[in-house]
């Protein structure tokens, strides 16, 4: 089995470059579900929803870069993010770099908590990124 992809180093993830960050900034993302969590770590599996199409995406956090154009599959990409107190809102992004030959980019992401697993759809196209926003429960 493939490992995980934990995009941090030394626990932070990277910071974006500003053109990527700039492309971030020239679509709106939408809030497609928030989901409360006690500081932990998260884990977050990615597939292509429905048919295999060449679905192309990146994925941030907030405004740090976790995946880079990546081809969402049959196989999960995984990503596990830690939860912390310092912030009270986590923005997962899901980016679409290419629409594939069916658009728009749709995807399952499936988030394991410590306490629920949650089985969310989400799409992007080149004007609106979905996104899921962890909120920390004080």
């Amino acid at each position: 089995t493939e490992k995980p992809i934990v995009p941090f180093e030394g626990g932070k993830a990277k910071n974006i470059p500003e053109n990527t960050k700039e492309k971030l900034s020239k679509r709106t993302y939408q809030v497609i579900k928030v989901i409360e969590v006690s500081a932990a770590t998260i884990k977050v599996e990615i597939y292509d929803n429905g048919q295999i199409d060449g679905d192309v995406v990146s994925i941030f956090l907030n405004e740090k870069q976790l995946i880079s154009s990546k081809m969402l599959t049959a196989q999960p990409i995984t990503i596990q993010i830690k939860v912390e107190d310092n912030e009270d809102e986590y923005d997962l992004i899901m980016y679409a770099e290419s629409l594939g030959s069916i658009p728009p980019n749709t995807a399952l992401m499936v988030v394991t908590t410590p306490t629920q697993r949650y089985e969310i759809n989400i799409s992007s196209n080149e004007q609106t990124s979905g996104a899921i926003r962890f909120k920390l429960k004080k």
